[in-house]
């Protein structure tokens, strides 16, 4: 990425990849340098597309998301059909969510994912305050995307966020209609919160409620509709947060920076089920195989069965 695209890697932050048909998707981390004042790259691509089977280059975003970064790009990329048309979902580093046609198409000298929507998820009142621009990393200002997009039922979820180092401050979580098309930021969104804080965690939802559940680096979990976007409950971890909610069998698991696992019940009335100190802080995010429960702490991977 560094030799052939002019990737500048801010902290080298890794993402997961997507892998859909023929084609892997992944973030490159495109960033600002150490000064955090200039941009060493602001043509190179934030989000790029490989051959499954041979690792083949094969195209990239053309938004031009690099030239309007506020810090770097961590999100991973998401992925889903809607009337049997695929996309790819990207939560970048300029605050903006986009949707890309998920096969490149020639374009000169390069083969580019081709621009279906785009949602700026950051609120007017988070950019401006008596006339004048709030700066990044200002609490009470932006935020870029870290937390990887959700397609649930033909919507996207995703939330504003920033660097743990830059602590806490004001977030937004967003419901996208993803059938839309063009810049859908005044008319896209089916709902927002803006109760919530800066995060770096994903949301999940449960299929068999429609309850969804989400994180924030301040150390709240939320429970919410995830249609209408109604709040039922909140819960204080009184500890930052930097893994996501899972929900399994009914139940909430999540892991917080004191090393505490908390299980809640799926459900719209609050009930913590469970507390468990496991002695070590847990920056993941739970996993659930096969009957077996995986935390992984920063010492220790506990796998936890009947």
């Amino acid at each position: 990425m560094r030799e052939e695209l002019g990737v500048f890697p801010h902290n080298i932050a890794s993402s997961s990849v997507v892998v859909a048909g023929d084609y892997v998707y992944a973030t490159t981390s495109n960033g600002q340098d150490w000064s955090h004042l200039n941009i060493p790259s602001p043509m190179a691509p934030c989000l790029v597309v490989l051959d499954k089977n041979t690792g083949e280059y094969v195209g990239e975003e053309s938004s031009g998301i690099s030239r309007n970064l506020m810090h770097c790009n961590w999100s991973s990329p998401g992925y889903g059909e809607i009337n049997g048309n695929g996309m790819v979902f990207f939560g970048a580093g300029d605050g903006v969510c986009y949707a890309f046609n998920p096969k490149p198409v020639p374009d000169g000298d390069l083969a580019i994912l081709e621009e279906v929507w785009k949602f700026d998820c950051v609120p007017d009142k988070y950019k401006m305050e008596n006339g004048e621009p709030i700066k990044y990393p200002a609490a009470e200002g932006p935020s870029e995307l870290i937390s990887t997009p959700v397609f649930y039922k033909n919507r996207v979820y995703i939330a504003i966020g920033q660097d743990p180092e830059h602590g806490e401050g004001v977030g937004n979580l967003i419901c996208i209609d993803a059938s839309k098309k063009g810049d859908i930021t005044k008319d896209g969104a089916i709902w927002s919160y803006d109760k919530i804080n800066r995060t770096i965690s994903t949301c999940s939802i449960d299929p068999e409620t429609g309850l969804l559940f989400m994180s924030d680096y301040s150390g709240f979990v939320y429970c919410l509709d995830a249609e209408t976007g109604q709040e039922y409950w909140v819960h204080d971890m009184k500890a930052h947060m930097w893994g996501s909610t899972l929900v399994a069998d009914g139940k909430v698991f999540l892991g917080d920076e004191d090393g505490d696992l908390v299980v809640l019940a799926a459900t719209k009335e609050k009930k913590v089920l469970n507390e468990v100190y496991f002695g070590a802080p847990i920056y993941s995010t739970p996993v659930v195989a096969n009957g077996t429960l995986y935390v992984g702490t920063q010492t220790h991977l506990y796998a936890i069965g009947k």
